[in-house]
């Protein structure tokens, strides 16, 4: 892969992102300090996405996120708001927590896990005047 500006613009932005971004964050991250567009910024998403760099979150309402794969950034559960669009990021699971939820299936080769946890943030739920709590999940 050769290293464009655009292609390093873009790895340092995810590199330095708190939470997963869309292609609409890379996009309005990077404008300005560097010509670019959002069909760019796809094809670069996807050739980091198929070299195993970058990690894609998919959601309901079809928005991609994307995060860094690599040993500081191991996979994660993830929680999405419906209400504000945004994605964060959860503690990663224990072994023992990713045997529970396979339940009593023995039979399988995990090949991947990818948990996302979808509803409302506290802010947005906040704005909804709702007083549901997470039911004592964590």
């Amino acid at each position: 892969m050769s290293k464009t500006p655009q292609r390093l613009a873009v790895m340092r932005l995810l590199i330095n992102a708190e939470r997963p971004l869309t292609a609409g964050d890379v996009l309005d991250g990077i404008n300005g300090t560097l010509k670019i567009n959002r069909v760019t910024v796809y094809r670069i998403m996807t050739t980091l996405k198929n070299k195993g760099i970058v990690r894609e979150i998919p959601t309901a309402d079809g928005i991609n996120f994307y995060e860094m794969a690599c040993i500081h950034n191991p996979n994660h559960p993830h929680f999405y708001c419906t209400g504000c669009k945004t994605m964060t990021c959860l503690e990663p699971l224990t072994q023992s927590e990713t045997r529970n939820l396979l339940g009593g299936a023995k039979n399988f080769i995990i090949e991947g896990l990818s948990v996302n946890i979808t509803g409302l943030c506290e802010n947005c739920r906040k704005k909804r005047g709702g007083s549901r709590t997470s039911g004592g999940m964590k």
